[in-house]
């Protein structure tokens, strides 16, 4: 040491003096760790918030990826995670400011500016992408998740004793589309989950259902007291066409055309209807292309339907028999072919087909696909439910062994045509015994 010169201080948890670049790579990967001899507290902080911290997120999104349906759809735990990943960008800034500050090497402190400045960008890509999901995933909660104000079931049964032990949900599946005036709901099925076991029943509406009934005082009673003289499904377009009757129906930002239908088969069916989940033709073939298709077994050929608006390619003849794996044009062909065998026994393939998908989806799927399911539910998705609500019955539906009982209204047990609202009743409460209970529903 000459000329009155200092020695620099001992860099690095080694106390090997390194150069400036390879401590700044280490501060993008560990920040404080090259610092910690010298500012103590400072790398503390670092390191906790920029490694422990996202790593603990990142592990608690492992361990729960089963739910992570009700993670995503949690806009406090989205805040969570935009908060973590601005955190995780912050801590490498400062920690690669503070290397170059204390490591002043001429042209090798360049060298270190330039990798601290491509390092950032890297680092910051993903978590600027994470961040900027986050809000879209706000997004789309805000625009799905319609609400009535209330927590109120949507329709109610007087007297239901059983009100609290099930959380019942119509299920709707409607064939707008290009060229297509409003929207029938062609297919619906009544999904009914036991809350303290979690088994589930669900049972399909025939779209031919007939003469259903309203309470009295309500708009539909007003103008048709001895029951609905069109088929169920046109239910939703009738009130969609009738301004004035579609204004008596509007509860919060709820579609008055969906609760007029709630509040139809609720009474008729004498069963409380919590909620209704909406998905349009178009939406239900991108999801199941979106989760990698579906596997059926198929005990005959099943001819298919005419091309369907939206179809990703033209409609084979026929599919089957034996293992075919469907992708989303093919899914939706599937469950609407009425050349196979009746209006009814397609109604058993909708529901085949949603046990199917639940059973073959998991909660790794799930995430993975994430970002393309939820664009698709924003624009063809509305539910009444909740997020927590919606995530609990995706949950339900994706195990599989928690739907025990499948049944629809169809003859020999209903005649939809004429149909006995009291023996329909009964079945309904029948099967919601059975999955209470655990004893299997004879009709299934």
């Amino acid at each position: 040491m000459t000329n009155g010169s200092v020695p620099p201080p001992p860099l690095g948890v080694e106390g090997k003096r390194r150069g400036p670049a390879r401590a700044v790579l280490a501060s993008l990967v560990v920040p404080g760790a090259p610092s910690f001899m010298r500012r103590k507290f400072l790398s503390s902080m670092l390191l906790l918030f920029g490694v422990l911290v996202p790593l603990a997120a990142a592990v608690v999104g492992v361990v729960r990826r089963d739910r992570i349906t009700s993670l995503v759809l949690d806009s406090t735990v989205l805040r969570v995670i935009q908060v973590i990943c601005a955190v995780f960008v912050l801590t490498r800034l400062v920690a690669v400011i503070e290397v170059i500050n204390a490591r002043r090497a001429g042209t090798r402190q360049r060298l270190a500016a330039f990798v601290a400045v491509v390092g950032l960008l890297v680092v910051a890509f993903p978590a600027g992408y994470s961040v900027v999901r986050a809000d879209q995933l706000n997004e789309v909660i805000n625009k799905v998740f319609v609400t009535s104000g209330s927590s109120d079931p949507i329709s109610a049964i007087a007297g239901d004793a059983t009100d609290d032990d099930y959380q019942t949900i119509l299920l709707l599946g409607g064939d707008e589309g290009p060229g297509r005036w409003a929207l029938r709901t062609d297919t619906m099925i009544l999904v009914s989950i036991h809350k303290s076991s979690g088994r589930v029943a669900m049972v399909s509406i025939p779209r031919n259902l007939r003469g259903v009934r309203f309470p009295e005082g309500s708009p539909m009673h007003d103008e048709f007291s001895k029951g609905f003289k069109d088929l169920t499904n046109a239910i939703y377009p009738y009130v969609y066409a009738h301004p004035d009757v579609a204004a008596r129906y509007l509860r919060g930002d709820l579609a008055p055309e969906a609760v007029a239908l709630v509040t139809g088969l609720s009474y008729s069916l004498d069963v409380t209807i919590d909620d209704y989940v909406l998905v349009n033709m178009q939406g239900f073939l991108e999801i199941v292309d979106a989760l990698g298709g579906v596997t059926v077994n198929l005990d005959k050929k099943i001819p298919m339907p005419g091309n369907v608006p939206g179809a990703k390619h033209p409609y084979p003849p026929t599919i089957g028999p034996g293992e075919v794996k469907l992708d989303g044009t093919l899914a939706l062909g599937y469950v609407r072919s009425r050349a196979a065998d009746s209006d009814y026994r397609r109604m058993g393939r909708q529901r085949d087909l949603l046990e199917r998908l639940a059973a073959q989806t998991s909660g790794t799927d799930v995430l993975r696909n994430f970002p393309q399911l939820a664009d698709i539910a924003k624009e063809n998705v509305r539910t009444s439910l909740t997020p927590d609500e919606f995530a609990f019955l995706v949950d339900r539906l994706r195990s599989g062994t928690n739907i025990q009982e499948s049944a629809g209204l169809t003859p020999p047990l209903i005649n939809p045509g004429r149909p006995d609202w009291e023996v329909a009743a009964n079945l309904i409460d029948s099967l919601q015994d059975a999955i209470a209970t655990g004893v299997k529903f004879p009709f299934a």
